[in-house]
């Protein structure tokens, strides 16, 4: 019985894998939210908070990491694109994204395991520097790799999965694989805080439990990021048309306006989240008033993702990816502000949980409906230019992802500058010194700081992500009949 109906979901039109295969796939993305949980919330802590590195320097080092981030997601995504080495014997994205995803696995290691010690213990100009460059090249490697394997995993999703049940199911199976990195990213520091609390042991630790964990989860991937021999074949027959030049490329894709609309929306997104999980540890403990174990607030995110994300696919069937994408943007826009307003105290931790789960249950939608609707920008833009670069369009797209980074940091930096909020994390050995030095290295919060850390949390995200919905309602215009067309026209033409 069993076997029989696995063998009906093989060979059913609209779902044409087993979902085993579409699960071990989207275990990329639990990989991806685990380690970028610690990537994005964590190092600011790390390298401002434990090694007091100035803020300055941390802008320039984020600044230096986009620029960087302008050439290397979309030329690795064009090179790829073009690359047909591989193909024949081991498909064309595979070998990329082995090759990117193992070692990409244990950088936070050497992220979060710095051999220069903090600049209180050793102020001198040349250790700030060492901490610097240090940072930015883990940071510049971390990228690296994961562009490597992840313009090629996700360029390969819109030629495996061809349905639109394919896509949608996977779009759920993403929702819930990005919750339970979240939860893993976000519980497994807490843990180790805990114990070791934030000292530079236990940042090397909390990398080193993430770093394995990846590594067994990328060798579960294998299954669903392998091509099959039908897969190679097709994109033999692919390969021959001709590729557009990788300016030529990028002009055509940012002349398309659904791919515009779909950049804002999710760069919008990237920003939004940005800001919110790297503030947490200055919320929980300059707001709230609490510990490390305050961050457990945010837990409820965590937990409501997963309960609502098969409701926003079941509504995806009926009334379209693009009217769940953007009901789910703007509730996700209006849910964390009223964070502005949040008391201190177990009190603000309650209303603060309450808030996390409202923001769990909206955004279920945004994180099912990815790959949904980057597939179905691809799809048109094949049957519009006769050519595949699903590599270029997502390397675009990691691009802008990797510009949010810095445009939440530098606004980060404006609380820091404008506001004057400031947060520092003093080493065990200057609480025993006398107070007056403390005073020096110790900043206190005035309310219009504190008001400013409010505001990066809460309005601040409210107003970028009114933005994304904004100009993806105006700009993505694919229907749910113009997508379907577009997938039976893509079959006939064999691409």
């Amino acid at each position: 019985m069993n076997k029989s109906k696995k063998q009906t979901e093989k060979k059913s039109p609209n779902l044409r894998h087993p979902r085993y295969i579409i699960a071990s796939f989207e275990l990329g993305q639990f990989v991806w939210f685990m380690l970028n949980q610690g990537f994005r919330m964590r190092t600011l802590n790390y390298y401002q908070g434990v090694l007091h590195l100035d803020p300055t320097l941390f802008l320039i080092a984020f600044a230096l990491f986009t620029v960087y981030n302008m050439l290397n997601d979309p030329l690795i995504g064009h090179l790829s694109d073009r690359s047909t080495r591989f193909v024949k014997k081991w498909g064309k994205r595979f070998p990329f994204i082995l090759m990117g995803a193992i070692p990409f696995c244990f950088v936070p290691i050497f992220l979060f395991t710095s051999p220069f010690i903090d600049s209180l213990a050793n102020p001198q100009l040349i250790n700030q520097i060492a901490i610097f460059i240090w940072m930015i090249l883990w940071m510049f490697l971390f990228d690296g790799l994961f562009s490597l394997w992840d313009v090629n995993r996700i360029s390969l999703f819109p030629k495996k999965f061809t349905t639109n049940d394919e896509r949608t199911l996977a779009g759920l199976y993403e929702a819930i694989m990005d919750t339970f990195g979240i939860a893993l990213g976000f519980l497994i520091p807490i843990i180790v805080f805990a114990v070791f609390q934030k000292t530079l042991f236990g940042y090397t630790l909390q990398a080193v439990i993430m770093s394995i964990i990846s590594f067994v989860l990328i060798l579960l991937m294998i299954p669903g990021v392998r091509e099959p021999e039908e897969l190679r074949e097709r994109q033999l027959k692919i390969d021959q048309l001709e590729k557009s030049s990788f300016f030529g490329g990028m002009k055509i894709a940012l002349k398309d306006r659904h791919f515009v609309g779909y950049v804002i929306l999710f760069t919008c997104y990237s920003i939004t989240m940005g800001m919110v999980m790297s503030g947490i540890p200055w919320f929980v403990s300059d707001i709230l008033g609490l510990g490390a174990l305050g961050e457990l607030a945010f837990l409820g995110y965590v937990v409501a993702v997963p309960i609502t994300a098969p409701l926003w696919y079941r509504l995806a069937k009926k009334i379209g990816i693009r009217k769940v994408t953007f009901i789910g943007a703007i509730f996700l826009a209006v849910s964390g502000l009223v964070l502005v307003f949040v008391p201190s105290g177990m009190a603000g931790f309650i209303f603060t949980t309450v808030v996390a789960v409202m923001t769990g249950l909206v955004d279920g939608a945004m994180e099912s409906m990815v790959m949904p609707i980057f597939s179905s920008i691809v799809d048109q833009q094949t049957l519009k230019y006769r050519k595949r670069e699903e590599g270029l369009y997502r390397g675009v797209v990691v691009f802008f992802q990797r510009l949010s980074f810095f445009i939440g940091f530098l606004l980060l930096y404006i609380v820091q500058v404008y506001f004057g909020y400031t947060h520092v994390e003093p080493p065990e050995w200057l609480i025993d010194l006398p107070a007056f030095i403390q005073e020096i290295y110790i900043p206190k919060n005035t309310p219009f700081g504190l008001l400013g850390l409010r505001f990066y949390i809460s309005l601040f995200p409210l107003i970028t992500m009114i933005i994304g919905a904004t100009s993806f309602w105006l700009l993505y215009r694919i229907t749910p009949e113009k997508l379907q067309e577009n997938i039976l026209e893509l079959e006939k033409l064999g691409l």
